[in-house]
This record gives C-alpha cells, sequence and structure tokens, in this order.
C-alpha cells in the first residue's frame, strides 16, 4: 500500500536476471515475437485472400518492429517485459491503422488518383485521431507516478512506436497500398 512503508520502495528492491534466465528470455521473446507476425499474416491474408494486398501489411508491420527496436537499442533501453508488451501493442494499432487505409482505398467502382488521395487523406485522419487517443493514453503512466514502475517500459515503447508509425511508415504503407490496389 502506498505510505505503509518509512522508506521508499526503490531503495529496498533491485531487479536483476542472470545471464541465463535473460537468454531464455531473448529466445522467448523472439518467439512471441514470431508467433504474433505468424497469426497477425494469417488474419489479414483471410481478410484480404490477395497476397498483393496482404504482403504490404506484413512487411511494413515487421520494417516498423526493426525501426522500434533499432531505436531502442541506439537509446539503450533495456527490453523488460513491459517493453515487449509495448512493442505487440505497436504491431498491434499498426495493423488497424493499415487496415483502416486499405478499407478506406478499396471504396468505391474507380480508383482515380485524386479519389485515391482523397481517401487516404481520410484514412489518415482517423489514423492520426487514434495515435493520438494512444499518445493521450501513455502519457499519465510517464508522468504522473507510474514513471518510475515497471509501466514505463510500455509506456515508452508504444508512444515511439506509434510516432514511428505515423510519421514513417504509414505513409510509406500507403503509397504501397495506393500500388496494390490499382493492380489488383
Amino acid at each position: 500500500e502506498t505510505g505503509s512503508l518509512p522508506i521508499p520502495i526503490d531503495d529496498v528492491s533491485k531487479e536483476t536476471i542472470s545471464p541465463f534466465l535473460g537468454k531464455e528470455f531473448l529466445d522467448g521473446v523472439l518467439g512471441i515475437g514470431i508467433i504474433s507476425l505468424i497469426v497477425v499474416a494469417l488474419i489479414v491474408f483471410i481478410r484480404y485472400k490477395n497476397p498483393k494486398i496482404a504482403l504490404p501489411m506484413i512487411v511494413t508491420g515487421a520494417s516498423e518492429v526493426i525501426l522500434l527496436l533499432g531505436f531502442a537499442s541506439f537509446m539503450k533501453i533495456n527490453l523488460d517485459l513491459s517493453s515487449v508488451a509495448g512493442v505487440l501493442a505497436v504491431i498491434g494499432t499498426g495493423v488497424d491503422h493499415q487496415i483502416i487505409i486499405m478499407d478506406e482505398l478499396m471504396k468505391g467502382e474507380h480508383a482515380s488518383a485524386d479519389s485515391m488521395s482523397a481517401r487516404v487523406k481520410r484514412a489518415f485522419t482517423i489514423v492520426v485521431g487514434a495515435a493520438a487517443t494512444v499518445l493521450a493514453t501513455m502519457v499519465p503512466i510517464i508522468f504522473f507516478g507510474f514513471g518510475l514502475g515497471k509501466l514505463l517500459g510500455f509506456a515508452v515503447m508504444t508512444i515511439v512506436g506509434v510516432l514511428i508509425a505515423v510519421v514513417i511508415t504509414r505513409p510509406a504503407y500507403a503509397e504501397l497500398a495506393k500500388w496494390a490496389v490499382k493492380g489488383k
């Protein structure tokens, strides 16, 4: 309970992991990541029934994870269980955004360049709104009491992942999606 101890909890306990458990953790994380990617790929393939539409989603999602893990490595962020959960949350929101973009592009009969650009703009309005909601949800975890706790990795990885998505991978995916819809 808060305030029940006369000293801060941070001074009492430090968590460490032995190298052997760390190796098992790394193997488990890689397994979870691969399984997640396979399950998402299956769902996307079942949904669209067209590899030309589904494959860019999978490649974009995988590249987003690589960018996020590269950022974590560059910033020397340790990947704990909450950080991995943040990466998985980013994968889920990323696929949601890609489905929004693809579904918006597939609306209507004809796919002229003007109508496709307007559709992408509408999709990006939704994507940016959803991303802003995720960011607004994560900020209190960092700034209002939970920041030093076990959820910091989740919040940081989710925020960075959503920012990478909106700034880098969603615009790239939108271009791939336009190409896929034109050629289907």
